[in-house]
């Protein structure tokens, strides 16, 4: 019995592979990048993925800010973080709750640490 390295090497192969093989594949595939935690996964590095909001979400996992506050920290416009903070919120790494005017946001991970 061939073992799974042996059959991938011959997938490389075109005139050894066997098509069972290559569609068992196909279709794993497929069925990992619709599942929700994969879909999850990807919005968390899409999310992450820029320098900004990698940044904020640093600033968060060690505190709590409002969006004026990250503004002034970054020297960007509070439009700009807003459209950051709604990416990482999207991906369900950061949260907000509002506080009288403003909203202030932290870390899900500090969340989970405090209940």
């Amino acid at each position: 019995m061939e073992s799974r390295i042996d059959e991938f090497l011959k997938s490389c192969n075109k005139s050894q592979s066997s098509p069972d093989f290559m569609v068992q594949y196909q279709n794993l595939a497929k069925k990992i990048t619709q599942s929700k935690d994969f879909i999850q996964e990807l919005k968390r590095h899409s999310a992450l993925a820029n320098k900004y909001r990698l940044l904020i979400y640093h600033l968060l996992k060690d505190g709590e800010q409002c969006n004026c506050s990250l503004a002034r920290i970054l020297g960007l416009s509070e439009g700009s973080i807003t459209h950051h903070i709604k990416k990482l919120e999207d991906a369900g790494l950061i949260v907000g709750r509002n506080r009288g005017h403003f909203t202030i946001y932290y870390t899900a991970a500090n969340l989970k640490k405090s209940l």
